[in-house]
Protein backbone atom coordinates (compact mmCIF):
# COMPACT_ATOMS: atom_id res chain seq x y z
CA UNK A 1 0.00 0.00 0.00
CA UNK A 2 1.21 3.50 -0.49
CA UNK A 3 0.19 6.33 -2.73
CA UNK A 4 -3.30 5.76 -4.58
CA UNK A 5 -3.81 9.40 -6.05
CA UNK A 6 -1.53 12.77 -6.30
CA UNK A 7 -3.79 16.41 -7.03
CA UNK A 8 -2.21 18.97 -8.34
CA UNK A 9 -4.15 22.29 -6.81
CA UNK A 10 -4.18 25.57 -8.75
CA UNK A 11 -3.49 29.03 -6.31
CA UNK A 12 -3.27 31.78 -8.96
CA UNK A 13 -1.04 33.63 -10.99
CA UNK A 14 2.43 35.29 -9.43
CA UNK A 15 4.28 37.73 -12.30
CA UNK A 16 7.66 38.86 -12.01
CA UNK A 17 10.89 39.90 -14.16
CA UNK A 18 12.00 37.19 -16.13
CA UNK A 19 15.48 37.61 -14.65
CA UNK A 20 14.57 36.55 -11.85
CA UNK A 21 14.49 32.92 -12.87
CA UNK A 22 16.22 33.18 -16.23
CA UNK A 23 19.78 34.82 -16.04
CA UNK A 24 19.18 37.86 -19.03
CA UNK A 25 16.29 36.07 -20.76
CA UNK A 26 16.75 38.21 -23.25
CA UNK A 27 19.56 40.40 -23.63
CA UNK A 28 17.72 43.57 -21.97
CA UNK A 29 19.79 44.38 -19.01
CA UNK A 30 21.61 47.34 -19.02
CA UNK A 31 24.57 47.19 -21.81
CA UNK A 32 28.03 47.96 -20.26
CA UNK A 33 29.58 49.29 -23.57
CA UNK A 34 26.12 50.82 -24.46
CA UNK A 35 24.77 52.28 -21.07
CA UNK A 36 21.20 51.54 -22.95
CA UNK A 37 18.73 50.06 -20.36
CA UNK A 38 16.33 47.65 -22.00
CA UNK A 39 12.97 47.45 -21.32
CA UNK A 40 11.84 44.26 -18.90
CA UNK A 41 10.70 41.44 -19.96
CA UNK A 42 7.69 39.81 -17.28
CA UNK A 43 6.31 36.56 -17.54
CA UNK A 44 3.32 35.11 -15.88
CA UNK A 45 4.00 31.69 -13.93
CA UNK A 46 1.30 29.56 -11.77
CA UNK A 47 1.11 29.03 -7.82
CA UNK A 48 0.60 25.76 -7.11
CA UNK A 49 0.71 22.91 -4.58
CA UNK A 50 0.04 19.09 -4.51
CA UNK A 51 -2.17 16.78 -2.02
CA UNK A 52 -0.90 12.82 -2.27
CA UNK A 53 -2.96 10.58 -1.05
CA UNK A 54 -1.61 8.00 0.66
CA UNK A 55 -2.76 5.03 2.72
CA UNK A 56 -1.26 5.81 5.59
CA UNK A 57 -2.16 9.41 5.23
CA UNK A 58 -3.03 13.07 3.19
CA UNK A 59 -0.01 15.03 2.49
CA UNK A 60 -0.12 18.20 1.58
CA UNK A 61 2.55 20.40 -0.77
CA UNK A 62 3.05 24.05 -0.06
CA UNK A 63 -0.34 26.05 0.58
CA UNK A 64 0.12 29.01 -2.08
CA UNK A 65 0.11 33.01 -1.45
CA UNK A 66 -1.47 35.17 1.35
CA UNK A 67 -5.31 35.79 0.12
CA UNK A 68 -4.29 39.48 1.27
CA UNK A 69 -1.04 39.29 -0.60
CA UNK A 70 -1.85 42.62 -1.98
CA UNK A 71 -2.60 44.11 1.40
CA UNK A 72 0.34 42.60 3.56
CA UNK A 73 2.90 41.97 1.09
CA UNK A 74 4.08 45.42 1.21
CA UNK A 75 6.77 46.45 -1.11
CA UNK A 76 7.52 42.64 -2.55
CA UNK A 77 4.02 43.16 -4.48
CA UNK A 78 5.81 45.83 -6.43
CA UNK A 79 8.30 42.93 -7.37
CA UNK A 80 5.58 39.90 -7.33
CA UNK A 81 2.31 40.55 -7.83
CA UNK A 82 -0.28 38.11 -7.73
CA UNK A 83 -2.00 38.58 -11.10
CA UNK A 84 -4.93 36.11 -10.47
CA UNK A 85 -6.76 35.09 -7.41
CA UNK A 86 -9.98 34.48 -7.16
CA UNK A 87 -11.77 32.63 -4.21
CA UNK A 88 -11.49 29.38 -6.77
CA UNK A 89 -7.30 30.01 -5.66
CA UNK A 90 -8.32 29.65 -1.90
CA UNK A 91 -6.98 26.85 -0.10
CA UNK A 92 -10.03 25.23 1.08
CA UNK A 93 -12.23 25.82 -1.74
CA UNK A 94 -8.87 23.83 -4.06
CA UNK A 95 -9.72 21.07 -1.04
CA UNK A 96 -12.89 20.87 -1.70
CA UNK A 97 -12.31 20.23 -5.21
CA UNK A 98 -11.16 16.73 -3.94
CA UNK A 99 -13.61 16.11 -1.57
CA UNK A 100 -11.38 17.29 1.32
CA UNK A 101 -11.19 19.96 4.46
CA UNK A 102 -8.14 21.42 5.94
CA UNK A 103 -8.80 18.55 8.92
CA UNK A 104 -8.58 16.01 6.56
CA UNK A 105 -4.71 16.97 6.04
CA UNK A 106 -2.07 14.04 7.79
CA UNK A 107 0.62 16.54 6.79
CA UNK A 108 1.42 19.73 5.54
CA UNK A 109 5.46 19.89 3.95
CA UNK A 110 7.00 22.76 2.89
CA UNK A 111 9.07 22.89 -0.22
CA UNK A 112 10.36 26.05 0.94
CA UNK A 113 8.73 29.11 3.16
CA UNK A 114 8.81 31.66 0.74
CA UNK A 115 5.70 34.05 0.53
CA UNK A 116 3.95 32.11 -2.52
CA UNK A 117 4.71 28.38 -0.47
CA UNK A 118 3.88 29.44 2.91
CA UNK A 119 1.15 31.85 2.45
CA UNK A 120 -1.68 29.67 3.53
CA UNK A 121 -0.72 27.72 5.72
CA UNK A 122 -1.78 29.66 8.93
CA UNK A 123 -5.35 27.47 8.62
CA UNK A 124 -3.47 24.66 9.88
CA UNK A 125 -2.04 26.24 13.12
CA UNK A 126 -5.07 25.69 15.65
CA UNK A 127 -5.74 22.18 13.86
CA UNK A 128 -2.47 21.31 15.10
CA UNK A 129 -1.52 19.55 12.03
CA UNK A 130 2.44 19.26 11.64
CA UNK A 131 4.16 21.43 9.82
CA UNK A 132 6.99 19.86 8.29
CA UNK A 133 10.34 21.45 6.53
CA UNK A 134 14.33 20.83 6.47
CA UNK A 135 15.61 22.60 9.82
CA UNK A 136 18.07 25.06 8.07
CA UNK A 137 14.96 26.30 6.24
CA UNK A 138 12.69 27.16 8.91
CA UNK A 139 15.95 28.57 11.13
CA UNK A 140 16.85 30.95 7.96
CA UNK A 141 13.24 32.03 7.77
CA UNK A 142 12.82 33.18 10.94
CA UNK A 143 16.45 34.56 11.19
CA UNK A 144 16.20 37.02 8.32
CA UNK A 145 12.50 37.68 10.20
CA UNK A 146 14.04 39.06 13.14
CA UNK A 147 16.95 40.67 11.44
CA UNK A 148 13.95 42.70 9.11
CA UNK A 149 15.73 41.59 6.15
CA UNK A 150 12.57 38.76 5.16
CA UNK A 151 12.22 39.60 1.56
CA UNK A 152 10.70 36.83 -0.02
CA UNK A 153 9.71 35.37 2.92
CA UNK A 154 6.63 37.37 5.18
CA UNK A 155 6.48 37.97 8.75
CA UNK A 156 2.82 37.66 8.09
CA UNK A 157 3.15 34.10 7.16
CA UNK A 158 5.50 32.93 9.38
CA UNK A 159 3.92 34.80 12.85
CA UNK A 160 0.66 33.13 12.04
CA UNK A 161 2.71 29.41 12.19
CA UNK A 162 4.11 30.83 15.05
CA UNK A 163 3.80 28.07 18.02
CA UNK A 164 2.45 25.81 15.35
CA UNK A 165 3.21 21.65 15.50
CA UNK A 166 6.46 22.32 13.74
CA UNK A 167 9.13 19.05 12.89
CA UNK A 168 12.01 19.58 10.73
CA UNK A 169 14.34 17.03 9.85
CA UNK A 170 18.06 17.30 9.24
CA UNK A 171 20.60 16.01 6.37
CA UNK A 172 20.18 15.11 2.83
CA UNK A 173 16.90 12.65 3.21
CA UNK A 174 14.08 11.79 5.15
CA UNK A 175 11.20 9.32 4.28
CA UNK A 176 7.76 10.64 5.39
CA UNK A 177 6.09 8.04 3.97
CA UNK A 178 6.81 4.70 2.12
CA UNK A 179 6.59 6.44 -1.50
CA UNK A 180 7.05 10.32 -0.12
CA UNK A 181 10.99 11.21 0.18
CA UNK A 182 11.90 14.63 1.45
CA UNK A 183 15.36 15.52 -0.07
CA UNK A 184 17.69 18.27 0.49
CA UNK A 185 18.92 20.06 -2.23
CA UNK A 186 19.54 24.09 -0.95
CA UNK A 187 20.55 26.17 -3.92
CA UNK A 188 17.41 28.65 -3.86
CA UNK A 189 17.04 29.09 -0.21
CA UNK A 190 19.59 27.33 2.76
CA UNK A 191 16.68 24.56 3.12
CA UNK A 192 14.96 24.18 0.23
CA UNK A 193 13.84 20.40 -0.68
CA UNK A 194 12.57 18.54 -3.44
CA UNK A 195 9.87 15.51 -3.35
CA UNK A 196 10.05 12.44 -4.78
CA UNK A 197 6.73 10.53 -4.97
CA UNK A 198 6.21 6.86 -6.03
CA UNK A 199 2.78 5.68 -6.54
CA UNK A 200 1.09 2.19 -6.74
CA UNK A 201 0.46 1.91 -9.99
CA UNK A 202 4.72 2.37 -10.47
CA UNK A 203 4.71 5.93 -11.93
CA UNK A 204 7.21 8.48 -9.98
CA UNK A 205 6.83 12.18 -9.65
CA UNK A 206 9.68 14.30 -8.63
CA UNK A 207 8.33 17.75 -7.49
CA UNK A 208 11.08 20.39 -7.57
CA UNK A 209 9.19 22.90 -5.59
CA UNK A 210 11.41 26.68 -6.64
CA UNK A 211 14.88 25.15 -6.70
CA UNK A 212 13.70 24.50 -10.60
CA UNK A 213 11.33 27.35 -11.59
CA UNK A 214 11.41 27.01 -15.00
CA UNK A 215 12.49 24.25 -17.45
CA UNK A 216 14.79 26.31 -19.74
CA UNK A 217 16.56 26.04 -16.54
CA UNK A 218 17.31 22.29 -17.07
CA UNK A 219 19.36 23.19 -20.21
CA UNK A 220 20.71 25.89 -19.34
CA UNK A 221 21.89 24.78 -15.67
CA UNK A 222 21.82 28.36 -14.55
CA UNK A 223 19.22 30.18 -12.37
CA UNK A 224 18.53 34.37 -12.41
CA UNK A 225 18.56 36.78 -9.32
CA UNK A 226 16.48 34.15 -7.45
CA UNK A 227 19.73 31.74 -7.52
CA UNK A 228 20.68 31.30 -3.60
CA UNK A 229 24.06 28.99 -3.39
CA UNK A 230 25.48 28.03 -7.08
CA UNK A 231 27.51 25.05 -5.74
CA UNK A 232 24.24 24.04 -4.47
CA UNK A 233 22.36 24.15 -7.60
CA UNK A 234 24.39 22.73 -9.98
CA UNK A 235 25.13 19.63 -7.93
CA UNK A 236 21.17 19.43 -6.98
CA UNK A 237 20.51 19.78 -10.89
CA UNK A 238 22.79 16.96 -11.93
CA UNK A 239 20.94 15.09 -9.47
CA UNK A 240 17.54 16.08 -10.61
CA UNK A 241 18.76 15.09 -13.52
CA UNK A 242 19.83 11.57 -12.77
CA UNK A 243 16.34 10.85 -11.27
CA UNK A 244 14.58 11.85 -14.24
CA UNK A 245 16.22 9.59 -16.38
CA UNK A 246 14.59 6.57 -14.32
CA UNK A 247 11.79 4.27 -16.05
CA UNK A 248 8.50 6.15 -15.56
CA UNK A 249 9.71 9.33 -14.19
CA UNK A 250 8.07 12.90 -14.53
CA UNK A 251 9.06 16.00 -13.31
CA UNK A 252 6.07 18.48 -11.92
CA UNK A 253 8.18 22.04 -11.98
CA UNK A 254 5.69 23.89 -10.48
CA UNK A 255 5.74 27.22 -11.80
CA UNK A 256 6.60 25.93 -14.68
CA UNK A 257 4.35 28.75 -17.27
CA UNK A 258 3.13 25.28 -19.34
CA UNK A 259 2.22 23.67 -16.25
CA UNK A 260 -1.25 23.01 -16.83
CA UNK A 261 -0.71 21.87 -20.51
CA UNK A 262 1.26 19.37 -19.16
CA UNK A 263 -1.12 18.00 -16.17
CA UNK A 264 -4.23 18.72 -15.30
CA UNK A 265 -5.37 20.35 -11.93
CA UNK A 266 -7.45 19.04 -9.44
CA UNK A 267 -10.12 17.60 -9.27
CA UNK A 268 -8.21 15.15 -11.77
CA UNK A 269 -5.84 13.16 -10.78
CA UNK A 270 -2.27 11.46 -11.43
CA UNK A 271 -1.68 7.85 -11.05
Amino acid sequence: MGIKSIYLLDFGILSGELGWFIPDPAGWTESVVEKKPKIPVWTDIPVTGAVIEHSDGIVLMDTGSHPEAKKVWGPVWEVFPMTKFTDENRLENQLKLIGLKPEDITYVVFTHLHLDHAGQAYIFKDLKTPLIAHKKELMWATYLMYLGKAGAYQPVDLEALKGGAWFTFEGEAFELLPGIDLLFVGGHTPGSIIIKATTEAGNNYLFTGDFVHLPEELERESKGWLLGDVDEYITGLRKIKLIARRPRTSLVISHDPKLWEKYPKAPKALK
